[in-house]
């Protein structure tokens, strides 16, 4: 029966968008997290007792028979990328970006164990220290963030480190401040490039890229930084709108769930016919 193949179909689709709305939920709390939001498209059309010698004379447009679809498919997955509410830390090594499509630049491991270039909008930085002594700054997941040269990293013989509004990696040794790296940021205006890594941060997809990498990034100078420093930038997730989004895609679900629960019982009822 057609009405048990739509709804099975259209059942796999929406359980995606519970997946995604519950994924946006989860990551409320979760630094420069964007929220993920989903847009459906109908499947192929089919037209049912289709009259082929209709009048063309006739003000319809359409051919005469009724219009049946086969269900629906999740069309697309786009990311909110409006910024965030500031949430104030005091911690020195928290900087928030205040600017919409602006990144740090950090890296991580890419599929073939290499390191590759990641963009993320959570600035709480820790110090990892390394087997010389050194010090890296890096992310919450141990990432390491890029600066001027590559990896910020600092002799770890320093009595304060903090970061500016400009990005700017200032280091106290012997009540001297030096700025001894800077952050690298980047402006990526097309958000369609981009492709979730994990929780909050992207990398680069190739198949939307279309171009070459330098066209589409554009490197930020200090001076035009503008980050808020000791806070970070909170997730864009509303609640509100989620969980009305939760409940219409599980109506939505019962609703097919119980369209192929009434199939069943046309298909039982016509075989027990004598």
């Amino acid at each position: 029966m057609r009405n048990m193949y739509n709804a099975a179909s259209t059942m796999a689709e929406l359980q995606q968008r519970i997946n995604l709305t519950s994924n946006n939920l989860s990551n409320q709390n979760t630094h420069g997290y964007k929220a993920r939001q989903s847009e459906f498209s109908s499947l192929l059309h089919q037209q049912v007792d289709n009259v082929l010698d209709y009048d063309q004379g006739s003000p319809r447009l359409t051919p005469d028979g009724i219009r049946v679809g086969s269900g629906a498919r999740m069309g697309n997955i786009n990311m909110n990328m409006e910024t965030g509410s500031i949430q104030e830390s005091g911690r020195a090594l928290d900087v928030a970006i205040q600017d919409d499509n602006r990144f740090f630049v950090i890296n991580g491991p890419a599929e073939n164990g290499e390191l590759e270039e990641r963009y993320t909008r959570a600035g709480n930085f820790y110090l990892s220290e390394q087997e010389n002594g050194d010090m890296m700054l890096t992310t919450n997941e141990g990432f390491p963030a890029i600066g001027e040269d590559g990896a910020v990293v600092l002799d770890g013989d320093f009595d304060d480190v903090s970061i500016n509004q400009n990005g700017e990696v200032e280091v106290t040794r012997g009540g001297e401040t030096a700025v001894e790296d800077t952050l690298e940021l980047v402006d990526i205006p097309n958000s369609r490039i981009l492709e979730p890594v994990d929780a909050n941060s992207f990398a680069i997809n190739a198949d939307e890229l279309g171009q070459p990498i330098e066209d589409v990034l554009a490197d930020v100078a200090p001076e035009d930084a503008n980050l808020y420093t000791k806070a970070l930038e909170t997730s864009n997730v509303d609640m509100g709108r989620e969980m009305t989004q939760m409940l219409e895609a599980q109506r939505a679900y019962q609703f097919n769930a119980r369209s192929l629960t009434i199939g069943d019982q046309m298909l039982s009822s016509i075989s027990n016919m004598r």
